[in-house]
């Protein structure tokens, strides 16, 4: 019994012996392919090759020479390399600093206390400084600067008096000393980072905008990874493009690349022949090549917005009538584009800024019910309503021209007769006889419901004055409320409130929000796609396994 229960000991030792080993061997195994793995990812980050040009065409079929953030066909992913903001989005939309080291709100919730960066300068040497910081968001509320003074002067102190000319300055605007910032609001508002991290925010150097002005804009200089180089031009010395080329003194990680080169002239053949890098995903041939695709959401909406001061649009029964005519899933399949790809939209708010969510249409095309509210408003097609600019601007002519045609078709089918108009400008909508539709497109700038009913819906937006003429107290009474509420889940409510409003009253019609699509050559590397899409895409990460 004894000598069976040493042999048992025994063999239960030498088991576990052997289990050990089996550990042992298991263990090194694992550690040594972490070892492999973290040099093999170690080697990787050695093989980032820097130096190169990259040539990217963009969404954009013009440029226009003057990269101005405040311009509304700026490519605000030009802008993103040159310029730079207090603070930004991240990939998953939180706020972060930029320029900005950190910042301090006061309890009450009222003053925002920004500490800068003190190694940051101007591509010409110029230090960044707080009167830049005021220097450059004073120049937003400044009329004639675009619609974007809408989001300070219910918020801000002093900013509605600057803005119409009684005060000099901005009085919530504060240089406390060379690199702290302060800003004071009339009330708390938890949207006000969202503001300041927006595009359209960026800061630029005092010195520059008080001696050029505009002339500024056309060779700018800012304080991002990227610095402006020189137009590309043709052999008509037109502006085609732009050149941009690295920041060797930047304050952060240097680029990778040595200059980027954006142009809407770029072709497909030089694509495909390796000349260029990134080209919109906009020929089937595409699907051929080894390229990589990259999809993203715009954030661009689409909408065809309504003459509401005239007659017969300034009737809400007329409007509707137009809805209910519309075949929206017809129009998106004639607006289709292989590089920009409609998604049918029933939301006035983009559905995916947080909080909100896609709605379904409550009907679908019902002529038979629109021609009903067309007689409850009053017109009988013996003696329909005259004729009806369709306006479409002349930079987006050729889509505008596809979806014209069978817009056409159905909005006859209720009395509305629709003629094209190709505009040069918004503004020239105001030289119009006629009652009008208009193709509109609007790309949310940060991600609030703000950032869409203020400046298209609300009374005294620069859009809505231009194009809809829409008045409703009720939006105006949300809005009110929206800024003095401090929840956000209750903020939210407010604005889902106020888009039944809308679509109550129909001012647009929602037709669709916009996908992009890139191609990208396979030896492009480092791409990250931000959440708000291509054009806040951060190219200093961009690198290519081969340097031309």
């Amino acid at each position: 019994m004894q000598r069976e229960a040493i042999s048992s000991i025994l063999e239960k030792d030498a088991l576990m012996s052997l289990i050990t080993k089996k550990n042992f061997f298991k263990t090194s195994l694992v550690f040594f392919l972490f070892l492999v793995l973290s040099v093999a990812g170690y080697s990787q980050q050695e093989k980032v090759r820097t130096g190169g040009t990259l040539r990217v065409r963009t969404f954009y079929q013009g440029l226009v020479p003057s990269l101005d953030p405040v311009q509304p066909d700026c490519d605000l992913v030009i802008l993103d390399q040159i310029f730079e903001g207090l603070i930004r989005f991240n990939s998953s939309l939180q706020i972060v600093p930029e320029l900005a080291d950190y910042w301090v709100i006061s309890p009450e919730g009222t003053k925002y206390t920004f500490y800068l960066k003190k190694n940051v300068r101007f591509h010409h040497g110029h230090p960044l400084t707080a009167r830049d910081v005021k220097a450059s968001l004073e120049r937003l509320i400044k009329p004639g600067r675009g619609p974007f003074y809408a989001y300070f002067i219910s918020k801000v102190k002093g900013a509605k008096e600057f803005y119409e000319g009684r005060e000099t300055g901005v009085k919530g605007f504060s240089v406390r000393d060379n690199h702290i910032f302060e800003i004071e609001l009339l009330e708390p508002n938890p949207s006000f980072l969202s503001i300041l991290a927006a595009p359209f925010c960026k800061i630029f150097p005092q010195d520059l905008l008080d001696s050029q002005d505009k002339n500024f804009f056309y060779r700018p200089s800012g304080t991002g990874p990227f610095k402006f180089a020189y137009w590309l031009r043709d052999s008509r010395l037109r502006i085609i493009g732009v050149r941009l080329e690295r920041n060797e003194n930047y304050y952060g990680p240097k680029p990778h690349l040595e200059a980027i080169e954006f142009s809407s002239t770029f072709t497909l053949d030089q694509f495909l022949e390796r000349e260029v890098d990134i080209i919109p995903y906009y020929s089937p041939s595409l699907s051929r090549t080894e390229c990589q695709v990259l999809e993203s959401d715009s954030f661009q909406l689409l909408y065809l917005g309504f003459s509401c001061h005239r007659s017969p649009f300034d009737n809400p029964l007329v409007r509707k009538a137009a809805s209910l005519a519309i075949d929206k899933r017809h129009l998106a399949r004639t607006y289709f584009t292989f590089e920009t790809m409609p998604q049918v939209l029933n939301n006035i708010i983009h559905p995916r800024l947080p909080g909100f969510f896609p709605l379904e249409a409550k009907e679908d095309r019902n002529i038979n019910e629109a021609r009903s509210l067309m007689a409850q408003a009053g017109y009988i097609f013996s003696r329909p309503p005259g004729p009806v600019d369709f306006c479409v601007l002349k930079k987006d002519r050729w889509r505008g021209e596809r979806i014209y045609w069978p817009l056409k078709e159905q909005l006859a089918e209720i009395g509305l007769d629709i003629r094209l108009k190709i505009i040069s400008s918004l503004k020239n909508v105001q030289s119009l006889k006629n009652p009008y539709l208009i193709l509109f497109s609007w790309t949310i700038d940060f991600p609030d419901p703000e950032n869409i009913v203020r400046p298209l819906f609300s009374l005294n937006a620069e859009i809505n004055q231009l194009l809809f003429h829409y008045k409703s107290e009720t939006v105006e009474t949300l809005l009110a409320l929206s800024e003095r509420e401090k929840s956000w889940g209750k903020r939210n409510e407010i604005f889902r409130q106020i888009e039944a409003q809308l679509l109550k009253d129909l001012p647009v019609i929602p037709l669709f929000s916009l996908h992009q699509r890139l191609a990208v050559q396979r030896y492009v590397r480092g791409i990250k796609v931000p959440a708000l899409g291509f054009s806040l895409m951060d190219m200093s990460l961009v690198w290519k396994e081969e340097v031309r």
